[in-house]
């Protein structure tokens, strides 16, 4: 039987307001005498109580001695030294008992609700955790409870909690800086520009490091090394590495192309692997186009911050000359080619992969297009069937399928127009093959790249046609193309400027000329992208379901029962584009029973390949998409406005952090 000192005192409350009761009627209903009834009550009072008392003090010193079986005088100056303190309660969780280190710490709530001192606590009660930590007057305490007891171990963690809190505030990350088209800009410019150029612009990132307290080497003109730890990390991660915006700008206000690209390795005292993670992630700034930071921490991905601007035009040719120079060695060392292109192969992969194929015959190596059949556009697979002739006395295509049986060690893959193999139409080759080169114009992802041992990614360009042509004019033998093959190319280039309206730069036209002096024929170029008019239906119809959003922002979700081809979505992305004052547009529709596709558009200012990249497609800065299988479109539309929300504010808090100083 178990009782408790509030129960106690009902029961004697009760009882005497009983005698008091029964004395009244006594005395003035029954007007009986009462002496003789006094003496009972205060002998039944005196016998009651005494009881009472009895078993108060039993279960007081069952406490007491539960408490003492507990805490031993050893195990009390091992609990004192070890900082851990001890808390009993009944099963009303009323605390009966606290040891000494709260004694120490003035700390007492003898007889108060654990749960009404400590809220956390109650999880423990609740078995949703085997322990829990909590704050109380600047100490940290590790709470445990008992198994089968009513007993709460409190251990003091503060100091273990401000060592771990200080060793990883004070781990090393170390970065790099590369200040993006800086020897190529001060090449063409006079000193009195470059002495600006160096003073508002280079001194600007010495002067942030120096500022955030980081050691800052300059190991080139126009590349600094810095080393610094967590807690500085943190500081300028939180400002949204605002140096990213303060060079653009200044840049700007001197008329000239220089961005940043940033990396920064974390997350391990191995200073060898530091080095090669921070020379990896600002590969991958510079191949996504620069003006962006890349992080990475140890074992886990690496994220990607910035990226506000479309990457610039190089104004050298030297890489393209040494880039052709290269893939000419590894052609002739390779026993036999195999160009493969992404899924869904378009004009400007199959333009590529025609190109490459030229190339490479030309260099008297035996070359075979691999093609999916089930994984063309449908206007790719027109052009092929109208030109099929053609096509086939000069190439020779061969379904993915058969491929595999036909790879040796000495031979080489070449992927165009894509580098991810979930994108590619033959990752199993890739995977077979010893050696793969890779040739796009995409901004790299940061997962899933194709393991090649050549990577030739010019974000600048606006096709991987461009990049192709580029290279047949660096070719040891002069090569001509078939009229039918540079409009194919040139059907390419078309398709990825949206007929030269966007991502077209000097090169662009430069390749476009090339190929136009090759025999292309822009209008059957153009002929080969027109739609049917059941296309043309169904594209009219997708715009009507275009909405505004943010001011200058239009979202088309089609949530019908119809079927789109990703060529409609990105036609129709481009027209919702031409509305005047449009930054951005996305069309979200159903490309086949099972899948929901993003077509997204930018005019320049909107970084739609970021927004895509976290909902797990990619792209340009300028045009992106997006794949997804089992999924609604409603609920795509759904994470796209959680997405561009979210990116609005990072733009907005980046441009305020930026115009404080």
């Amino acid at each position: 039987m178990k009782n408790n000192l509030e129960a106690n005192k009902y029961r004697t409350a009760l009882l005497f307001t009983v005698e008091i009761v029964i004395a009244l009627l006594l005395e003035f209903v029954f007007k009986v005498r009462y002496a003789s009834f006094i003496l009972i009550f205060v002998i039944v009072d005196a016998v009651y109580v005494a009881w009472l008392m009895y078993q108060y003090n039993q279960e007081a010193t069952e406490n007491f001695y539960s408490i003492k079986d507990l805490v031993t005088t050893n195990m009390s100056e091992a609990i004192h030294f070890g900082d851990v303190g001890i808390v009993t309660y009944n099963h009303e969780y009323l605390i009966t008992w606290m040891s000494d280190l709260f004694t120490d710490r003035e700390i007492n709530y003898v007889g108060e609700k654990i749960t009404m001192w400590l809220p956390e606590i109650n999880q423990l009660f609740q078995n949703e955790v085997d322990r829990v930590t909590v704050e109380f007057e600047g100490y940290l305490y590790l709470v445990t409870r008992g198994e089968g007891e009513q007993v709460l171990y409190f251990k003091d963690i503060t100091d273990y909690s401000l060592l771990q809190k200080n060793y990883k505030n004070e781990k090393v990350v170390i970065g790099m800086i590369h200040m993006d088209n800086y020897n190529e800009t001060i090449q063409y410019e006079d000193e009195q520009k470059i002495a600006l150029i160096n003073t508002n612009v280079r001194q600007k990132v010495v002067d942030w490091c120096v500022h955030h307290k980081m050691m800052v080497r300059r190991v080139r003109s126009d590349r600094f090394m810095v080393v610094l730890n967590e807690a500085q990390y943190a500081h300028i991660a939180e400002e949204n590495f605002s140096i990213l915006y303060d060079v653009r700008n200044e840049a700007t206000k001197l008329d000239v192309a220089i961005t940043l690209s940033m990396a920064f390795a974390r997350g391990t005292n191995d200073y060898l692997e530091l080095d090669k993670m921070m020379n990896d992630l600002l590969e991958l700034a510079q191949n996504r186009g620069g003006d962006q930071v890349a992080v990475k921490v140890y074992g886990e991905n690496v994220k990607l911050f910035g990226g506000s601007s479309e990457a610039q035009e190089k104004r050298s040719r030297v890489r393209v000359r040494v880039m052709a120079k290269t893939i000419q060695d590894m052609i002739e060392n390779s026993s036999k080619v195999f160009i493969v292109g992404h899924k869904e192969m378009d004009f400007d992969c199959l333009g590529a992969a025609l190109g490459m194929s030229r190339i490479v015959s030309a260099l008297h190596k035996e070359v075979y297009i691999a093609l999916d059949e089930r994984s063309i556009e449908r206007k790719v697979e027109q052009a092929i069937y109208r030109i099929n002739k053609k096509l086939v006395e000069n190439h020779n295509f061969i379904p993915v399928e058969e491929v595999e049986e036909m790879i040796d060690k000495d031979t080489l893959v070449i992927a165009v127009d894509h580098h991810r193999m979930s994108l590619s139409s033959g990752a199993k080759i890739i995977e077979k093959a010893s050696k793969t080169m890779v040739i796009d114009h995409h901004r790299r992802s940061s997962d899933d790249n194709i393991p090649a041992v050549l990577v030739y990614v010019e974000t600048s360009a606006s096709s991987t046609t461009e990049l192709v042509t580029e290279l047949l004019q660096y070719q040891y033998d002069k090569i001509e193309l078939l009229e039918e093959e540079a409009d194919v190319m040139f059907a390419g280039m078309l398709v990825d400027t949206n007929h030269f309206r966007t991502r077209s730069g000097s090169r662009t036209f430069e390749a476009a000329a090339q190929l136009r002096k090759m025999g292309a024929d822009p209008a059957n170029a153009d002929d080969m992208l027109k739609d049917t008019y059941r296309e043309f239906e169904l594209r009219n119809e997708m715009l009507s379901y275009s909405e505004r959003v943010y001011d200058n922002i239009l979202v088309c979700a089609i949530d019908n029962d119809e079927i789109y081809n990703r060529t409609a979505l990105s036609i129709a992305a481009d027209d919702l584009l031409s509305i005047k004052d449009t930054k951005a547009t996305f069309v979200i529709a159903r490309i086949d029973a099972e899948t929901v596709a993003i077509s997204a558009r930018s005019a320049g200012e909107v970084n739609v390949q970021t927004l895509m990249e976290k909902m797990g497609g990619g792209g340009h800065f300028t045009g992106a998409a997006l794949q997804r299988k089992e999924s609604s479109v409603k609920e795509l539309e759904d994470e796209l406005l959680d997405c561009l929300d979210e990116y609005l504010k990072e733009e907005k808090r980046a441009y305020e952090s930026n115009s404080i100083e």
